[in-house]
């Protein structure tokens, strides 16, 4: 009996990208937070993205190159994460994100010192986006 083919409607995420505006604690000075972590836990440790990560003054490019063991060695379960904040960043911007396999997808954004706002999003992809805290934190459960 032939096998019946199925067709996947929805990508699963492989990434979970956080662009939110946040305030830097030494400074008091506003920022936005990229954040990008696998969607998939390590049971050994806390593994750090390696990342390229351009900024032109119309958009943020993230490529995803592997992974590296953390600086301190202690066993920790989670994500493989990459994190930095960047000053100044106003306006729209193309944000594209290609993954350790090739892959790659882009969204739209606003950003303003107060707000992030998603403008356009491909119905298919591989990285779930948020652009506040709490909506970062409602998808981790």
């Amino acid at each position: 009996m032939p096998r019946q083919q199925t067709t996947r409607t929805r990508e699963e995420p492989e990434y979970r990208l956080l662009i939110a505006p946040h305030i830097v604690e030494r400074t008091q000075q506003p920022s936005t937070l990229v954040v990008l972590e696998t969607t998939k836990a390590f049971a050994t440790f806390r593994y750090e993205l390696s990342v390229d990560a351009k900024v032109t003054p119309s958009s943020l490019h993230f490529a995803v190159l592997g992974f590296r063991t953390p600086h301190l060695s202690l066993p920790a379960a989670g994500p493989a994460r990459f994190q930095q904040e960047y000053e100044r960043l106003n306006g729209t911007f193309d944000v594209s994100i290609k993954g350790i396999d090739g892959r790659s997808t882009s969204f739209s954004l606003r950003i303003t010192p107060g707000q992030v706002k998603l403008l356009k999003a491909p119905k298919k992809t591989f990285v779930e986006i948020a652009t506040s805290l709490s909506q970062w934190n409602s998808q981790s459960t």
